[in-house]
């Protein structure tokens, strides 16, 4: 069901924030100041892709420019399409979007033509995973695009990992994990998403994936076959992605798994160390992912807050610093912006506020409350696009002295609840929740 709030509520709420930093000036007069120094609809470097949860670059950041004024009614519409439920984020290459989501007792995998929505192919499978409380029975996991090999990777709510041909939707191998490696259900369908690593030496590259299976906590498959190739840990599961990155000329992978952050060598899955970070419940899940900045990483939990860890040239890390009563993302999208991350708290706060967080010192620069709530979003060199949880859509300029709205939604475009990321191929911004994909032009 749509949420709706009185205009009159909703134009208070983006004109003024509600909280540390918010604005003083009227909107309208912000919105027209801010305008004149952003660029033209069409000013773009290259067409913008979006392969991968979090972007090619797992950073949430598109290095391009984008329209980001809007009418209060939103952007255009270029095209919509029924969907059914899951929490998996749309992605893109090529003019094409994949995405995943759930018809009665079968998965699909889905393909369409991103400037018109024409379906190119589907690829079904049964499910039998169920979640026990009030979120619906997936599927959550993102697909993973490899357009230089023309593959599709995905793993279902029972940990069906798939690797489907881009073109035709051809299934070229898949592995039944939580059937192999004896997993019972969570109470949650699989969360995690896989990280394509292509810098192994290999052609195709292997897939990292969160397993949480007690004989392989994570796991990497190799990439044109689906074998496996190594298996670490005996952590429980997160639903987060992992982050690969290159220190000092030494190549790591971190996975948060459902025990707190995991450093390993990601060509033989040699552990480093572990870095306990989880909040403790019945309910607790880690479930936003790993950033990585220089030598720094960067990890945030709900109950936990945030944590910043230097690794050093012997692969081990020291501590920088630990702010338990700073941003506390739940699952929500991690934006990292030269110095700033930036995301929402979880409703544990007394509510959900868009946040940036000084990575310096882990201290909150400022917050900005909202109807968005938790949302989530993906940041370009000039603006924030955020969808929030009640489906409204936003966009803020690129700040990390205060908040600044250029353009809000009046009513919702998508519907309550939305949990899936955006994503975006050149001017066109793909939005998904449990009822449809919608595909709005930004240029426009």
């Amino acid at each position: 069901m749509r949420a709706n709030l009185p205009v009159t509520l909703l134009a208070i709420l983006f004109a003024t924030g509600c909280g540390s930093g918010s604005m003083s000036q009227p909107a309208d007069v912000v919105r027209a100041s801010i305008a004149e120094s952003l660029p033209a609809s069409n000013e773009q470097s290259e067409p913008s892709e979006w392969p991968a949860l979090f972007g090619a670059n797992r950073l949430s950041f598109v290095d391009t420019k984008i329209n980001a004024i809007w009418p209060t009614t939103g952007p255009k519409l270029v095209w919509e399409s029924p969907v059914g439920t899951g929490y998996g984020s749309p992605v893109t290459a090529q003019g094409r979007v994949v995405f995943s989501h759930r018809l009665d007792q079968q998965e699909i995998i889905e393909c369409r033509d991103v400037s018109c929505g024409d379906l190119l192919w589907q690829v079904r499978y049964p499910t039998t995973a169920v979640c026990d409380f009030e979120y619906s029975d997936g599927p959550y996991s993102t697909p993973v695009i490899d357009a230089a090999s023309g593959r599709v990777f995905h793993v279902g709510g029972h940990g069906q990992f798939k690797c489907v041909d881009f073109e035709t939707g051809r299934v070229l191998w898949s592995r039944a994990l939580h059937d192999e490696y004896g997993m019972e259900p969570d109470i949650f369908p699989v969360g995690a998403s896989p990280l394509l690593d292509k810098n192994d030496g290999s052609k195709h590259g292997q897939l990292i994936f969160g397993l949480g299976s007690i004989d392989a906590g994570v796991i990497s498959l190799d990439a044109a076959t689906g074998e496996t190739r190594w298996e670490a840990t005996e952590d429980g599961p997160s639903y987060g992605t992992p982050f690969v990155s290159t220190i000092e000329s030494n190549r790591y992978a971190f996975v948060l798994t459902a025990e707190g952050l995991v450093s390993l060598e990601p060509d033989s899955g040699r552990v480093d160390w572990h870095f306990p970070f989880r909040r403790r419940g019945d309910l607790a899940r880690n479930a936003t992912s790993p950033l990585v900045l220089g030598d720094r990483v960067f990890l945030i939990a709900s109950g936990r807050g945030a944590a910043c860890l230097k690794v050093m040239p012997d692969r081990s890390y020291e501590k920088v610093w630990h702010e338990r009563r700073s941003l506390d993302s739940q699952y929500n999208t991690l934006m990292l912006v030269d110095e700033s991350i930036y995301s929402f708290t979880s409703s544990g706060q007394g509510g959900a506020d868009f946040c940036c967080l000084d990575t310096q010192t882990g201290k909150i620069a400022w917050r900005y409350r909202s109807v968005l709530k938790r949302g989530m979003g993906l940041a370009s060199r000039n603006a924030f696009v955020l969808l929030g949880e009640r489906g409204h859509l936003a966009s803020l300029a690129i700040s990390d002295s205060e908040p600044q709205v250029l353009s809000f939604t009046t009513e919702p475009l998508m519907s309550d609840p939305c949990y899936c990321s955006p994503a975006i191929a050149g001017s066109l911004l793909i939005l998904k929740d449990e009822e449809r994909i919608a595909v709005f032009d930004l240029g426009q």
